[in-house]
């Protein structure tokens, strides 16, 4: 099986962007991934859904409590 956008010569990323709460930067999970555009990723998630506890959970956290 093929990837459609490879088949079509389209610039994308099979890697999932993941977008971080604190300071709002991206990363994504392919090696080798430079370009961090919304457009080139068809997967994109917050870093609270990944396995590993990203440090920004804490920051929800800190700012959950401080607004209750």
């Amino acid at each position: 099986m093929e990837c459609a956008f490879c088949a079509d010569g389209l610039d994308h990323c099979h890697g999932t962007l993941v977008v971080h709460l604190e300071g709002g930067f991206t990363e994504c999970s392919e090696d080798g991934c430079v370009d961090f555009d919304f457009a080139r990723h068809t997967l994109t998630i917050d870093c609270l859904d990944v396995d590993g506890d990203c440090t920004c959970a804490e920051v929800e956290a800190r700012l959950l409590l401080r607004a209750s």
